[in-house]
């Protein structure tokens, strides 16, 4: 609504402010109104916004949430509904520029960036030249490796799902009708009262799930076909049956070792780092002991927000809930979840030690220290959340090497769990920020 207002004597600290705020670590649901405000003001000042718009997607440093949304509105402005008012002067912005910096991302690893990159490359290609000659290399042509890249992108299997799930991508934003009151009035709101538009970005990568499920097999992923390897063969070891037969089956999907050890690095690359590209706090947040999914939600919210390794929690189940989803804001899709419950608990926190994990327990006890007076151990942190009414369980507080308390000037004589856990993960986030432990690049 606001980008009526934005005049010609402002527009261009508008346009930075706009991409700065797209390099932050935004929710889906801020993200959605930054970018539909961004393609207004595009479509009213082509020339101040398509500069920048080349200069951005070239950049090296940016991260997979702020490649997307640069990605979906330049393809909106230059290959979707919105081309015709950007482009009607060709020197807005240079097409081999964007091609530029957006092929890169083609091979991601993550695969909503990656899915976006594909249906704007392969739109962006047959604008920026005559894609209908037969790719030849030679020294006349500068463009047979473009021609060569669209011709895999418009015929290879892969790609053509894609693009029949998303053919009208890029037409999807209609962003006159979202900067109308009624269309604010109208947009869902979450459990936690915030608005809930549905974002492009979960779009495609739904899309992508939906693809994967239909050409899985010897197309999937070869960390995928690994683990169903192992776990075909675990099932069968359980269920008895001809030796020799699993013997074929193994031997019929074997995969080259140095593949399978490049896939393992890569996948411990992506553990480390959150999806903003910053590299993960040691810190697990276990709330196994937790039952009610709302403060899961929140939890999963919290721990996303602060880079934490890992959430536990007693039942994965809950992660599909409309309570989880509406309280998390999408935060479960970001972080790993990780599944235990109550009764193997003390065995997972026992293993946890013995990796050298300290576990912090956020209980009033006779021993507990205040959570300002505590300093965190510059070792892999497990904070161990209670239950909402009873705390935690004497059975656990024998396997926790510190319990911590939150400073409380009221009467009533306890936090709301999930609240508890958000001040003690920012407590250790702050700790660390002093100590110059986070990544804040």
């Amino acid at each position: 609504v606001l980008s009526r207002f934005v005049t010609p004597e402002i527009a261009q600290d508008v346009c930075v402010e706009i991409f700065d705020c797209l390099g932050e670590p935004l929710h889906g649901q801020i993200r959605y109104f930054v970018e539909v405000f961004c393609i207004q003001c595009s479509r009213s000042y082509p020339q101040i916004f398509g500069q920048k718009i080349a200069d951005q997607i070239t950049r090296l440093d940016l991260n997979l949430q702020e490649i997307s949304s640069i990605m979906v509105i330049t393809g909106n402005l230059v290959v979707g509904k919105y081309k015709t008012d950007f482009l009607s002067n060709k020197d807005v912005i240079d097409l081999h520029t964007v091609l530029a910096g957006a092929s890169p991302w083609l091979s991601s690893t993550q695969g909503f960036s990656r899915g976006i990159a594909q249906l704007l490359v392969h739109a962006l290609i047959p604008l920026a030249i005559d894609v209908k000659k037969e790719p030849e290399p030679n020294d006349s042509d500068s463009n047979w490796h473009l021609r060569s890249l669209f011709r895999f992108l418009d015929e290879n299997p892969d790609m053509k799902r894609v693009r029949v799930k998303q053919s009208h991508f890029f037409d999807s934003y209609d962003a006159d009708t979202a900067c109308t009151p009624k269309f604010v009035f109208t947009i869902p709101v979450d459990e936690g009262g915030d608005a809930n538009p549905e974002n492009m970005i979960d779009i495609i990568k739904q899309c992508l799930v939906e693809v994967y499920a239909e050409a899985r097999g010897d197309n999937a992923p070869i960390w995928k076909r690994v683990q169903e390897m192992l776990e075909a063969e675990e099932s069968q070891s359980d269920e008895g049956g001809d030796e020799d037969l699993r013997e074929v089956n193994f031997q019929r999907k074997i995969i080259p070792l140095e593949t399978l050890n490049l896939a393992f690095e890569e996948a411990q690359e992506r553990r480390l780092r959150n999806v903003a590209g910053r590299t993960k706090q040691p810190l697990v947040v276990c709330a196994s002991l937790i039952d009610k999914v709302p403060n899961l939600g929140g939890l999963a919210r919290s721990a996303e927000i602060f880079a934490a390794t890992k959430l536990v929690i007693p039942d994965l189940k809950v992660t599909k809930m409309d309570n989880f989803t509406s309280l998390s804001v999408g935060a479960g899709e970001w972080i790993d979840i990780e599944e235990c419950k109550e009764e193997n608990l003390l065995e997972w926190l026992l293993l946890r030690k013995s990796e050298g994990f300290v576990i912090v327990g956020v209980e009033q006890t006779s021993s507990s220290v205040q959570l300002l007076d505590y300093k965190f151990p510059d070792k892999p942190i497990v904070l161990l959340l209670g239950k909402e009414k009873e705390g935690i369980p004497v059975q656990f507080l024998h396997a926790v090497d510190q319990c911590v308390e939150i400073p409380q000037l009221g009467i009533i004589r306890s936090l709301n769990v999930h609240v508890s856990g958000a001040i003690s993960i920012w407590e250790y986030t702050r700790q660390r920020i002093l100590n110059n432990k986070v990544d804040m690049s």
